[in-house]
């Protein structure tokens, strides 16, 4: 499994700050993806996924944006709509294009 960066674990902090403590990013506990462990262990609806992600900085989440451009953010196994309403974070906080991007990859 590859082991996340301190910037990818700042990221996970702040989407997902229930991780913090032993079990979390903070002791060294690597996930492959940060997106999928928000999405499928805590986010309780789209909204709340989208709301999450819209904590970001604008250069986090073109961080985050890069990094499924890359493929090393897998999207596709994101909950049902959380893809959709982060597109909409996405287009309202950096640009329409860059959504698009995202869809079209």
């Amino acid at each position: 499994m590859k082991d996340l960066t301190d910037l990818d674990k700042t990221i996970l902090a702040k989407l997902a700050p229930e991780f913090e403590g032993a079990t979390g990013p903070a002791p060294g506990h690597n996930y492959k993806f940060i997106l999928l462990p928000v999405s499928h262990k805590l986010a309780e609806s789209p909204e709340d996924f989208a709301a999450r992600v819209n904590k970001l900085n604008d250069e986090e989440l073109e961080y985050i944006c890069d990094r499924i451009l890359k493929g090393e953010e897998d999207v596709r196994s994101l909950s049902e709509g959380d893809f959709d309403e982060m597109l909409k974070v996405i287009e309202n906080r950096l640009s329409k294009e860059k959504a698009e991007e995202l869809v079209n990859r």
